[in-house]
């Protein structure tokens, strides 16, 4: 017996030893898994642009060039790099401006607005699948580092990798040429610097690294700014630990390469401070509600918190991940209660404070939780790591001790299914052309050549131009589209009446008008109405045509008509087109009338 254990051991610890060499090539493998699904339907509009957040990246990154001189760069006012648009950060347009420079010396027809947006998604791919890696990378640090915990770092790396792979909300965002999977990368590559800035040998060094990853999250999108909370407490628990005078060189390097990287990366936030402080007052407006915009009316009465967690855990993260990152919460909530958290309060803290102020916010777009994504997963698989090695270790006088933990295994294994399923749906989506692309092969085939058609204003107006069919020459498009965002009023309503009236197609390109007017009657008691007359046909139009494409897998379809409008209106939105019923023509008074008969009295205040 005792010779058959030496025999074992080495054989064992070589065993292990492979397994952990073979981790950054499983990490690699699964990073590349993750590319291949965000690149898969990459130009899913077909050249068309339906995203309403990419012009301004794109629009901005083919206008800024080289200064010709060191006198004009410094002049904000004339200085052609100066993009003059600070609602999100300038690195993504200088970085996009770049790429479009560079491939254009070897295919001069290249830099184009088309071109260059599907070279934008191609960024936005490839740098969450960085963010697969960095995920990976992450988890195994924190678990090497955890003295409090016995949790195998290649089982939760792996296990939180795979997870990241598949999360539906960063499959979905890796396909636009927007800055929030930009963000999380580099948030993600500032938290596996803090991390490992507790317990490396050489501190210096992963400072600059932390300064990196910081300052170019702030030349991303200012919303970065609350990472200095984890920073700070990352360099507080390594003067804890060794109280060092290099903690302080440390903090000092953390701060001088954030500085630097965030001039470089976006100097005319500097030089240009007064309209860059002005252009971030203004977003902060809009997000908290003190300046209304068209496009965020949606929140109106939604509650804090409540609204966020609900959209996570239906389509950001899927049911059993958000589970699992909920408990994994809890769990290291109970960890800081028993003084056993370690370098877990990083991961902690960045979830807490940025999720706490974020959560809070009047606007609560599904992506400005994106920042949270890879700390939620990672303490999801963490969370659950533990739960499987508590119940292998509660029981040892059992003498059934292998199938003690089955649950466990079972759980994460559910967790696993789950996301890899949720993920593949959303992915699916890209399977077949846009929405707006079927509908406009719909239009074009079916509809009276010389229809005239409205719209509802801040939604794509189709048809689109396919097949070599030419809109503007077979159909006459109104010149401007339905208000349907002020509060209801007499002018609204005869204006709406009246398009209504002289028209022979009404298109309803998204949701993003009739779910907050049916939602909301306290301020449109009439358009509400409205919208209910009309989808029973009694205001002369019928239905015709209806084009939605939810995620699906399976035959399994996942209907997220109820989300965040922002998670399904841009990729995959249900296009409504309703035909006048030649027998039912009635004039503008007659729609009037007929609108307000029933319909609770205007807030004419």
């Amino acid at each position: 017996m005792k010779h058959m254990v030496l025999i074992e051991k080495p054989v064992t610890l070589q065993l292990t030893k492979r397994l952990i060499d073979c981790q950054p090539l499983m990490l690699g493998i699964l990073a590349c898994l993750g590319l291949l699904l965000r690149i898969y339907g990459l130009n899913w509009d077909q050249g068309k642009l339906f995203h309403p957040d990419e012009p301004f990246i794109v629009s901005h990154a083919l206008s800024v060039a080289w200064s010709a001189s060191v006198a004009q760069f410094f002049d904000p006012l004339r200085s052609p790099l100066n993009p003059h648009f600070f609602a999100y950060g300038s690195f993504p347009i200088y970085l996009l401006s770049l790429l479009g420079h560079a491939i254009a010396l070897f295919f001069p027809d290249f830099f184009t607005y088309t071109n260059l947006n599907l070279a934008g998604r191609c960024i936005s791919a490839i740098m969450d699948s960085g963010t697969i890696l960095i995920t990976g990378l992450l988890a195994y640090r924190l678990c090497i580092y955890d003295r409090y915990a016995i949790l195998s770092p290649r089982a939760v790396s792996t296990v939180a990798t795979l997870l990241v792979a598949f999360s539906p909300l960063q499959v979905q965002q890796s396909h636009y040429c927007t800055v929030d999977v930009m963000l999380l990368f580099f948030v993600t590559l500032t938290l596996l610097g803090c991390v490992t800035l507790v317990e490396t040998r050489t501190p210096l060094r992963v400072a600059l690294l932390i300064g990196f990853g910081y300052g170019l999250a702030l030349a991303t999108k200012t919303s970065a700014a609350p990472l200095v909370v984890p920073v700070g407490i990352a360099l507080l628990l390594r003067w804890w630990r060794v109280r060092r005078v290099t903690v302080l060189v440390a903090l000092v390097m953390v701060i001088l390469a954030t500085c630097l990287t965030f001039m470089l990366s976006m100097p005319y936030a500097l030089l240009d401070w007064r309209i860059f402080l002005q252009q971030v007052i203004d977003q902060g407006n809009m997000s908290t509600g003190k300046a209304l915009m068209p496009y965020t009316i949606q929140f109106e009465d939604t509650i804090p918190y409540l609204y966020e967690i609900q959209n996570i855990f239906l389509w950001g993260l899927g049911p059993m991940l958000a589970l699992s990152a909920g408990g994994g919460l809890l769990w290291l909530i109970w960890r800081v209660v028993k003084r056993r958290v370690g370098c877990w309060l990083i991961m902690l803290s960045w979830v807490l404070i940025y999720g706490g102020m974020a959560g809070d916010l009047y606007v609560k777009y599904a992506r400005y939780m994106l920042p949270l994504y890879s700390a939620l997963i990672i303490i999801a698989a963490a969370s659950l790591a533990a739960l499987a090695t508590t119940m292998r270790t509660s029981q040892r006088t059992s003498t059934n001790q292998a199938h003690v933990a089955i649950p466990a295994y079972a759980l994460i294994g559910l967790v696993l299914l789950t996301t890899i399923f949720q993920g593949l749906a959303m992915a699916n989506i890209y399977s077949q052309p846009s929405t707006l692309i079927q509908a406009s092969h719909w239009m074009f085939t079916h509809l009276t050549p010389g229809s005239t058609i409205i719209y509802e204003q801040g939604d794509v107006i189709i048809p689109v131009a396919t097949d070599n069919h030419n809109p503007q020459q077979e159909f006459h498009l109104a010149v401007s589209g339905l208000d349907m965002y002020s509060y209801d009023n007499p002018a609204k309503i005869r204006a709406l009446t009246a398009a209504l009236a002289n028209s022979n197609v009404l298109i309803m390109t998204s949701d993003r008008w009739d779910q907050p007017a049916m939602r909301l009657p306290q301020h449109y008691p009439v358009t509400s109405h409205y919208y209910h007359m009309l989808f029973q046909g009694q205001l002369g139009f019928r239905l015709a045509a209806r084009f939605e494409n939810h995620p699906h897998l399976l035959g399994i379809t996942l209907n997220d008509s109820d989300s965040d409008p922002s998670f399904s209106i841009f990729d995959h939105p249900t296009v409504r087109v309703f035909v006048r019923d030649p027998s039912l023509r009635y004039s503008t008074s007659e729609l009037y009338h007929r609108i307000l008969r029933d319909a609770p009295p205007m807030p004419f205040s």
